[in-house]
């Protein structure tokens, strides 16, 4: 009956509501249009999203599936595995795609029973099994490795960035697993605090995951999961890009000379911290010692399109409000996109004072160098979009 509705306009689907007068049509009723428009919702995080089962704030908190499979990747075939923070299974399900065997755990009944349709769905029941339950209740021997997606949901307050105040709290927890294993992936949210990772127990790699230049996990490794201590995976369309540390990568040049090209690398790698291995690889030089932006005379890594957002320079120069009134006029700059990192004007503010409206193929970027000077870049819009 649910399937029927499925092809409803989102205008049918809140007609439906006053379809029927009786209270048991009217839940059930309720309770089909919210899964419907959360199935549609979920069209670009699952393959089978159309028959899939979902609570709203279980989507919401769900990896999509291209990122929980490059997740589960690292998990050996031949382990068990339990997921202790389990939700409507969007981990899970991979992480039995992957290993031998694999136990999901949620305090959330309503969300079990979601996992257990999702598992079926995937044709993955007999290898996984699914409990109501407290993750420290189920830490237990006999597990070769753990996964962790603490909630960071706080009521009446916006979500917690901070690894200290999750649900279960990791630094808690993770002394009583390590007591098992040390075989441990943690999925924490991208915008942690770096200073916060001396509190736990063990140094873990962190991996920054982005899909289509915006940070979309952070995940900490433990054990043999564990790598290198700093990588960063970007998902572009179709691409797959993957960069770590490098200890003998050393700090980059920073320099106030801004060259022919200008590069902002994916969010996944300034994120990571690899701003310094980026600039080796390519030869590149800092334009600030803070700020994500790389400079260099030749152009690279042009066949990696989403790795380095690029833009060709035109004219650059130190700020002043006079002289740049002047630059523009004198080249005729009119439209322009606007780029404000570490500056004291933002863009609208830019835009509005000097009198550019947006667009018109070109970008400006205005910035703080390392040594202090403000500094405007004009340029081509970039070369290869992330």
């Amino acid at each position: 009956m649910l399937q029927s509705y499925s092809g409803y306009t989102d205008d049918q689907l809140f007609k439906l509501l006053f379809k029927s007068a009786k209270q048991a049509d009217l839940n059930f009723l309720s309770a089909a249009v919210t899964l419907i428009r959360l199935r549609r919702s979920a069209g670009e995080k699952f393959s089978r999203s159309a028959v899939m089962f979902f609570t709203t704030l279980g989507l919401e908190q769900a990896t999509g599936e291209k990122i929980a499979d490059h997740i589960a990747a690292r998990f050996a075939p031949d382990w068990s595995v339990a997921d202790l923070t389990c939700g409507i299974g969007g981990n899970l399900i991979s992480l039995a795609k992957r290993c031998r065997r694999v136990i999901g755990v949620d305090r959330n009944g309503e969300n079990v029973a979601c996992a257990q349709e999702n598992i079926t769905l995937y044709g993955l029941q007999d290898k996984t099994e699914i409990i109501v339950g407290d993750a420290h209740d189920h830490i237990k021997p006999g597990i070769d490795a753990f996964f962790l997606d603490p909630a960071r949901d706080r009521e009446g307050q916006t979500k917690t960035r901070s690894i200290i105040n999750s649900e279960p709290p990791l630094l808690e927890i993770l002394p009583s697993i390590f007591a098992i294993t040390k075989n441990v992936g943690v999925k924490i949210s991208p915008a942690f605090d770096y200073q916060e990772l001396d509190l736990l127990p063990e140094a873990a790699e962190v991996e920054i995951i982005s899909e289509n230049n915006n940070c979309k996990v952070a995940m900490l490794w433990f054990g043999a999961l564990k790598r290198y201590e700093r990588s960063a995976s970007c998902f572009v369309s179709d691409r797959y890009y993957s960069h770590h540390d490098n200890p003998a990568s050393s700090a980059a040049i920073v320099t106030d000379r801004i060259g022919a090209y200008l590069y902002e690398p994916n969010k996944a790698i300034s994120r990571a911290r690899l701003l310094d291995e980026i600039a080796a690889e390519y030869g590149l030089q800092r334009v600030s010692g803070t700020l994500a932006f790389l400079t260099g005379d030749q152009l690279v890594a042009s066949d990696k399109p989403g790795l380095l957002r690029t833009f060709s320079v035109v004219a650059s120069g130190d700020f002043a409000a006079k002289s740049f009134s002047k630059f523009l006029h004198e080249n005729k700059v009119e439209r322009a996109d606007v780029i404000a990192k570490d500056f004291p004007m933002k863009p609208e503010e830019i835009l509005k004072r000097f009198k550019l409206k947006e667009g018109g193929g070109s970008t400006l970027i205005f910035l703080t160098s390392g040594s202090g000077k403000r500094r405007y870049i004009l340029a081509k819009n970039q070369l290869y979009k992330p």
